[in-house]
């Protein structure tokens, strides 16, 4: 009997270290499978267009582009003391950016009493056009989608100046 148990205790020993290279082995796959799930993405930097931005105050409104699509961020007029900014976007196709510019610039000249409301493909965006202290402004507005009940978003009043910097027409 003790012959028995002497060759069950030398068979558990020899298993060990056995056992050891088994759990050495299953852990190291388990991290090469951990880590396969893990890749690097490539972060395009975007390229800035303009700011619209007063000497020292917040900026008002950015816009950027990133390949060819543009982004028109500013700073929501329903926080006075917060800087929450909206943003809309929009790809450059069939000169969507210049188009967009000119009916700013058409606004401008004809000061039309009406937001006027342009479609993109994901938003809605109206350009209200005013006057202030004698000066032309715009202000931006859009809505979040374009279904029925999508909140509206209103940027600051923007004088024609600020809006030419935006859109990097004038440094």
């Amino acid at each position: 009997m003790h012959l028995y148990f002497s060759a069950i205790i030398a068979a558990n020993k020899r298993e060990k270290p056995n056992m050891k290279k088994f759990i050495l082995l299953l852990a190291l796959t388990v991290s090469t499978v951990s880590f396969a799930q893990l890749k690097k993405v490539e972060v395009t930097k975007a390229e800035e267009i303009g700011k619209a931005q007063q000497f020292g105050a917040p900026v008002e409104a950015e816009c950027t582009k990133v390949g060819k699509t543009y982004t028109i961020s500013f700073r929501d007029s329903k926080f006075k003391t917060l800087n929450e900014y909206k943003s809309f976007s929009f790809d450059d196709v069939d000169n969507t950016f210049n188009d967009l510019y000119a009916a700013v610039e058409e606004g401008f000249k004809t000061m039309p009493e009406d937001a006027v409301m342009l479609e993109l493909p994901n938003h809605y965006i109206w350009l209200g056009f005013d006057k202030f202290l004698g000066s032309p402004v715009l202000r931006i507005s859009c809505s979040y989608d374009k279904s029925k009940d999508s909140p509206i978003y209103m940027s600051n009043q923007i004088a024609k100046k600020q809006i030419e910097k935006l859109f990097g027409k004038k440094k």
